[in-house]
């Protein structure tokens, strides 16, 4: 795309004494207290819709896709310590491999979803943009003047900045995206890959931690869930710290604390419901 041709004036080369500069510059800080204004409500209206189910954080493909397995493994965990207490620990394993499959399925729709949400909107934002580069180029400009003062540039360097970045509509673009709605211009996967890879890791998770049930005992299982289930939150660790260069003691400590207060909370419910119950069918 070509740029319009516009460009800005060097304010510092004006006398400061001449009343028209003075007019011109009272004009362009009023410009620029407009544009800033519209930043801040652009940056708003990002939040709120990143703030939502279209936000998959930061983090990359990998980390979301170990986070969706370490989340399977916790919620069968809670399940299996629910049937204990509630004593019917013996209907747990096709319980718990049937799970499996409906907690991947619904992990996968649901990052699908919100990856689509959010590419849709970064698509809408682009062509908003695009759209008031066409159409009101002076305004963004006045954005950019605005952005670049906050970061604390001064004549004459502001206005060389600002015109270096206008010169071209895809860098101007890129900046009004990056530096207006605070949208990091970087990849990202299709949704229906997502999907899968969130699918597969969730899937097979809860498979690795249900399906021995199947053979075992109800007693045997009683140690499989546990020391299963650690082993399976220690491996998950070791690659989710691997992913992000991170401490292993952090995200094992994490998901073992967590584990260990929920399961604990669970069976305590669980039991104390089933007394109940019980109490009430007697009567």
């Amino acid at each position: 795309m070509n740029a319009p041709d516009f460009h800005l004036t060097d304010q510092s080369t004006r006398p400061d004494s001449d009343p028209a500069a003075a007019g011109g510059e009272a004009g362009t800080a009023g410009a620029v207290s407009d544009a800033a204004d519209h930043i801040v409500e652009a940056r708003r209206k990002a939040r709120e819709v990143l703030g939502g189910e279209a936000n998959l954080s930061e983090s990359d493909d990998w980390r979301r896709v170990l986070v969706s397995a370490r989340d399977a493994v916790i919620l069968l965990w809670l399940v299996w310590v629910a049937l204990l207490g509630f004593g019917h620990a013996v209907l747990a394993p096709w319980i718990l491999v049937a799970l499996s499959f409906g907690i991947a399925l619904v992990t996968a729709v649901s990052l699908a979803r919100s990856t689509y949400l959010r590419v849709q909107y970064f698509v809408s934002e682009l062509e908003r943009e695009r759209r008031e580069i066409r159409e009101r180029f002076d305004h963004e400009v006045d954005e950019v003047r605005a952005l670049y003062a906050a970061k604390g540039f001064r004549e004459p360097l502001l206005s060389q900045v600002v015109e270096t970045l206008s010169a071209d509509d895809d860098r101007l673009l890129k900046v009004m995206m990056e530096e207006e709605l605070g949208l990091s211009m970087h990849h990202i996967q299709h949704p229906l890959i997502v999907g899968a890879m969130n699918f597969g890791s969730t899937l097979a998770a809860g498979l690795l931690l249900s399906l021995p049930l199947v053979w075992l005992t109800e007693h045997d299982s009683q140690w499989w869930m546990p020391i299963g289930g650690l082993a399976l939150l220690l491996v998950l660790a070791v690659l989710s710290a691997w992913a992000t260069r991170r401490g292993v003691v952090e995200f094992a400590a994490a998901s073992i604390l967590l584990s260990g207060v929920s399961g604990g909370i669970v069976y305590l419910l669980t039991s104390w419901f089933a007394e109940i119950a019980g109490v009430a069918g007697n009567g």
